[in-house]
């Protein structure tokens, strides 16, 4: 009879064990189901770009987590606290490159509920034109370069325009800058005192008379003698009526003679226009033998 009591003691006390052994278990493995993660959609991203953030956490007081991202120097650039839902998740959505994210690099998404804590990493494209120098160093321009670039073009642009008008600035003044002239509005002056070329002086205007009027002159009796205006015979060279009408033009310009007049000028312009054009000139002889 004792022997008996005593093995349905010991039963009783298995199946203690056994139902507390399930207990422990059972409350065992609803710790190990509740593990943290945190995910993300893409390890890559750009400006713009909407990253998408979700995870499970165990149950907390506060029923919440705070994501958080950070950049490759461990500055955070972005933080959210995020509610769990009733299965212990959480989700949210960032668009990359709000705010302070000015350096590309490695980033990375970490999440704490109160013991918890994991994280995930992630490359962030900053773009060129917000990289820092050690990031794009071959096309980084450093504000001293910058500074000497400008320097250099300015003096080069500087020394052209010096090289272009050399003649005007060592071209010494003479008598006649230092004159008040009307003739200097319309610089008809220059026209009779310059350093006189081999170019005829009105050879690139149009000419203001021809041939038919040289008839109508002599129908008329009103035809001029152009080579005694300018003081020369009909068979004088061509470089014989320049250099008359030359001297000339100096001696009759009212600049330089008070008692000439504009007529006087305008008569000796006609009749080098005529004498210097050979075709006009040739006209003019048929005509001017005639008288």
């Amino acid at each position: 009879m004792l022997y008996f009591l005593a093995l349905k003691n010991l039963h009783m006390k298995n199946q203690y064990l056994v139902i507390s052994f399930c207990i422990f278990s059972l409350f065992l493995g609803n710790s190990f189901s509740q593990e943290s993660s945190i995910n993300i959609d893409n390890t890559f991203y750009e400006k713009a770009d909407i990253i998408s953030i979700w995870g499970v956490s165990p149950p907390n007081p506060q029923n919440s987590v705070f994501v958080t991202i950070k950049d490759s120097d461990e500055n955070i650039i972005w933080t959210e606290k995020l509610t769990l839902d009733k299965n212990g998740e959480f989700s949210t959505l960032v668009i990359a490159g709000t705010s302070s994210w000015s350096q590309s690099g490695t980033h990375t998404v970490t999440f704490e509920s109160g013991e918890f804590f994991d994280e995930i990493d992630f490359f962030y494209d900053a773009g060129s034109q917000v990289n820092p120098p050690s990031v794009v160093d071959e096309l980084y321009i450093s504000q001293e370069e910058l500074i000497l670039t400008f320097t250099i073009a300015s003096v080069i642009v500087a020394g052209i325009f010096i090289y272009l008008a050399r003649n005007i600035i060592l071209r010494k003044k003479t008598e006649y800058d230092q004159i008040d002239l009307d003739s200097k509005k319309d610089r008809d002056f220059e026209k009779y005192h310059s350093e006189w070329s081999e170019e005829e002086i009105f050879g690139s205007h149009e000419s203001t008379i021809d041939a038919k009027e040289f008839r109508e002159m002599y129908n008329e009796n009103a035809l001029p003698n152009y080579y005694l205006i300018l003081g020369l015979s009909d068979n004088s060279t061509e470089l014989e009526i320049k250099n008359q009408y030359r001297k000339l033009a100096k001696e009759y310009h009212p600049d330089r003679n008070k008692d000439s007049s504009e007529e006087k000028m305008t008569e000796i312009n006609k009749a080098y226009e005529v004498l210097s054009d050979k075709k006009l000139k040739a006209e003019y002889d048929k005509f001017c033998k005639l008288l």
